[in-house]
């Protein structure tokens, strides 16, 4: 397996920080301090490094520092014990260049991989409680990350999606020929992104039913289990089937753009019968899966950034999350809170750096 660290990173106009560097050690990497001294800040910006935008907002315009007109991003990472050096500028609406080694890439997107990356946010209750829009950005990233087929087909998809609903809209002369057109071209590429989230569904599932097993003291079972119209239908005549509602909504209201994820705990939905403390542990079952695949699809250690993880738990489930990341099979890992009191309960000093805020 390959290590992978951040060893430095440096930022300029980066949300709160104006001129700035860290230095990191190269296991438990803890950020601690008062609420608003700019702990999620640094933890975003060694998210943005690592796939070229925000885990909080995709609009570059909203992380530039206040009157300020650019920000860049300088990172010293160790792969494979070889040094790369990866800089991102971003004059947002004019410029977005990424770089590594000196090399400028044509597109920023194919950075995902280089720098496999899991995070845990507040904002991942989502993943239970919020639309199927959010478990649809959770896979889809991180098969973006492992699989450059599919992050092609996936932006080519959703490319023509967004040109069928705007011809929809406009309502053409001889729209019934040019939607069919459309249809055409998404129909090979919903079948490619059906095919690669059904693998990845299979894949998944049994590790995580064997990381919640471990979070919850083998206590509960959990499911996960993918469902997509395309499994009945292919794209085209799931679009010939909804065409006068299309019509009449003006939108594509059928196709992988709709798929959603169930998740069950104990059989029953986590949604609408999960405790907070279920929940919570699936949560963190779900990222630690996640970097499990990357870990093995890419051959790489990804780096695993935890914001406000100790708020998040029981004393118990977090003991048994960290003892899980206290094992060889986990690299660099980046935690925040408050405090540094919490945290030497459960990691010994040589394996903590801390980075006082």
């Amino acid at each position: 397996m390959k290590p992978m660290l951040i060893r430095e990173v440096s930022f300029t106009n980066f949300k709160n920080y104006s001129d700035v560097q860290f230095r990191f050690g190269p296991k438990f990497n803890l950020i601690h301090g008062l609420n608003g001294t700019g702990k999620t800040n640094l933890l975003d910006g060694l998210y943005y490094l690592c796939v070229g935008k925000s885990y909080f907002n995709p609009h570059d315009q909203k992380i530039v520092r206040y009157n300020e007109s650019f920000f860049r991003l300088e990172g010293d990472v160790i792969k494979d014990k070889t040094n790369h050096k990866v800089i991102i500028k971003v004059k947002p609406g004019i410029l977005k260049e990424l770089s590594v080694d000196g090399a400028i890439l044509e597109r920023i997107s194919s950075h995902l991989g280089f720098m496999p990356v899991v995070f845990s946010a507040p904002k991942d209750i989502d993943l239970i409680y919020g639309s199927g829009i959010s478990r649809r950005r959770y896979i889809d990233h991180l098969l973006c990350q492992i699989d450059q087929a599919y992050l092609l087909a996936l932006v080519t998809f959703n490319h023509l999606l967004q040109m069928r609903n705007a011809a929809l809209k406009a309502g053409y002369k001889d729209l019934r020929r040019m939607i069919s057109t459309y249809d055409e071209q998404m129909t090979p590429l919903a079948n490619l992104i059906f095919e690669k989230r059904k693998w990845l569904s299979a894949f998944i599932e049994p590790i995580l039913i064997q990381t919640y097993l471990t979070l919850s003291d083998n206590r509960e079972n959990v499911s996960l289990s993918y469902e997509s119209r395309i499994s009945e239908y292919p794209f085209d005549v799931l679009a010939d089937m909804n065409w006068e509602m299309d019509k009449n909504t003006m939108r594509t209201n059928a196709g992988i753009h709709k798929d959603d994820y169930h998740l069950e705990i104990k059989n029953m939905s986590a949604k609408e019968y999960g405790s907070q403390g279920q929940i919570k542990s699936l949560i963190f079952a779900l990222h630690l899966s996640k970097y499990k695949v990357l870990r093995e699809e890419i051959g790489t250690t990804p780096i695993l950034i935890l914001d406000d993880v100790f708020d998040k738990l029981d004393e118990n489930r977090l003991a048994r999350l960290m003892e899980i990341l206290t094992t060889p099979e986990y690299g660099q890992i980046f935690l925040s809170h408050t405090t540094g009191k919490r945290v030497s309960d459960f990691i010994s000093p040589d394996q903590l750096n801390e980075i006082q805020m």
